[in-house]
């Protein structure tokens, strides 16, 4: 019987709550809820109230929060707004940030002030479009010409990144033929989606659209079976679980009627959001170096660093090549919308802590930086939407 550690599983549990019930009672307030559940984290882990540690329990739900994570991630990826020209652009900017972030990464690796470059340069190539949509969404800001803009933006600042950790992953197993078996997972998840689409009129949909609102909650739990299946096939090949999650959120998106994504979105979201995907955030924050912070002057001094880069990154780009869509107030918003970062740092950083390729310092540096883009720049790029 597996050893429950019930006082680290209700700790972890009010952590949720309080980092939920904080906005809900001061709407105000502006602070983003994971930054108030990787917040929650640190105070109830071992480094300040000892309240809490990532037992097996807490470890096995935090990994599904992940997992889920990349599964909305990969379905809220909108074919119909990855088209023509904000497609274009978003595309070029994130392979303009991509030859930025390596560079700023190779050339601080070799002034000696961080380590695992690759990493480091991929976190920075990172969008939080996930963060950003409820509060353009409620600002009334996803209209023509700026929402495509930034919806394809963000969408590809996800899936770039997750598509190049894959590579790094696989490169540094060093295993004989890693890449091709990439390649075949890749032309597999394709196929996979487009037979997919082929089914949103057939049987199958009309028994996802009759039990949605069940008891049984049939299509959640198909969805749920599909993530974990592809996540053992893509353990089963040594390639990175959260690729496996964010294929399988494609594919059921496109196995879906575009009339029932709303529906299954909204199960999605209760299920990921309100149970498993705080508790991969408050984990993160339990295991969070956050004295280094207060111990070692360089952890701290990287802090405001790496949200400049952030922002240098990804904003530049996009505040370049949008010169023919936008005028000058909407473009410095996309900069900014676009150099804001957290949730896929805080992945990338705890995959490289796991691999013992990232020290810890530099991982609580980085996500230090991501916290500081969510707490100023979306307020920031919506002040520069109202001029």
């Amino acid at each position: 019987m597996v050893n429950v550690d019930l006082v680290s599983v209700l700790a972890v549990f009010g952590a949720m709550t309080v980092a939920a019930g904080v906005p809900a009672l001061f709407p105000r307030l502006g602070v983003p809820g994971v930054v108030l559940e990787i917040v929650a984290g640190v105070m109830i882990g071992p480094q300040l109230l000892d309240l809490a540690h990532a037992g097996p329990i807490i470890t096995i739900l935090a990994q599904l929060g992940l997992c889920l994570l990349f599964l909305l991630a990969g379905f809220e990826v909108d074919p119909d707004v990855l088209k023509g020209r904000p497609l274009r652009i978003a595309w070029r900017g994130w392979a303009l940030s991509a030859v930025l972030a390596c560079g700023v990464g190779y050339a601080l690796s070799a002034a000696g002030i961080i380590e695992a470059p690759l990493f480091t340069a991929l976190a920075l190539t990172t969008t939080a479009v996930g963060a950003l949509l409820p509060i353009l969404r409620d600002a009334g800001r996803l209209a023509p010409p700026y929402g495509p803009i930034i919806l394809a933006t963000g969408a590809i600042g996800e899936a770039a990144p997750l598509i190049a950790l894959s590579l790094i992953l696989a490169g540094a197993a060093g295993a004989p033929g890693q890449a091709l078996i990439l390649v075949g997972f890749a032309v597999g998840a394709a196929a996979a989606v487009m037979v997919a689409a082929r089914t949103t009129h057939g049987h199958l949909a009309a028994v996802m659209a009759r039990t949605m609102g069940s008891s049984g909650q049939f299509p959640l739990r198909l969805v749920l079976l599909l993530m974990v299946l592809l996540i053992a096939v893509s353990e089963e090949l040594s390639i990175d679980l959260v690729l496996g999650a964010f294929v399988a959120g494609a594919v059921v998106r496109a196995a879906l009627p575009h009339h029932q994504h709303e529906a299954l979105l909204t199960r999605l979201d209760g299920l990921g959001y309100g149970f498993l995907i705080p508790i991969f955030f408050i984990a993160s924050g339990m295991r969070l170096d956050v004295a280094s912070l207060f111990t070692d002057l360089r952890a701290l001094a990287m802090v405001p660093v790496f949200a400049a880069l952030m922002l240098a990154v990804r904003g530049l780009p996009m505040l370049l090549l949008a010169r023919g869509e936008l005028d000058a107030p909407r473009r410095q918003a996309l900069a900014l919308h676009a150099g804001t970062q957290l949730p896929l740092v805080v992945a990338i950083a705890a995959i490289a802590v796991q691999g013992g390729v990232m020290p810890p310092w530099q991982a609580a540096s980085l996500i230090g930086g991501g916290v500081l883009t969510m707490l100023v720049y979306p307020t920031l790029g919506l002040h520069r939407l109202t001029r």
